[in-house]
Order: structure tokens, then C-alpha cells, then sequence
């Protein structure tokens, strides 16, 4: 895949199409902790009426519609060698 393909101007126009929208709003998702500041919410004014749509930063710089999972905590054991 493209590199260009996951950018979150691509991301909008796949989920909302080509087609000129009347109003377009990209703002930061409210509500959201500062882990998850890769999180935009884009609103779109069309003559079929208003609507929204969450897109989420992942690792890999790409922009998805579902959050990334979560980072957890790990053990490692260590060997000692004698």
C-alpha cells in the first residue's frame, strides 16, 4: 500500500467521498486524555444533513476510524548466568 493512503486527508475522502462537501471541520476530539491527542474529529455539513466521524493516530503514522490498542505493561525475566 501506498504510504499516502493512510493520511487523514485520504482517510476523509474515502469515508466521505470526492464530492465537494458544503462545510468541513477538522477539530481535536473533546474528552479525549493526552495519550490519545492523535484523535481529530471531522464534521461535515452536506445538503443530506450534518455528521461526524473520529479518526485515530496509530503508531504507524496512519489515520483509522478505531483507536489503537492500548500499550500494556510487561515483565521481563531476566536469567542470571553463574
Amino acid at each position: 500500500m501506498k504510504g499516502d493512503t493512510h493520511s487523514l486527508r485520504a482517510q476523509i475522502e474515502k469515508w466521505f467521498g470526492y464530492a465537494q462537501p458544503i462545510s468541513v471541520r477538522i477539530s481535536r476530539a473533546q474528552g479525549q486524555p493526552h495519550a490519545m491527542s492523535g484523535c481529530k474529529c471531522v464534521s461535515v455539513s452536506q445538503t443530506s444533513g450534518p455528521y461526524a466521524i473520529v479518526f485515530f493516530r496509530h503508531g504507524d503514522k496512519s489515520w483509522r476510524v478505531y483507536p489503537p490498542t492500548a500499550t500494556r505493561p510487561t515483565l521481563n525475566a531476566v536469567s542470571r548466568v553463574a
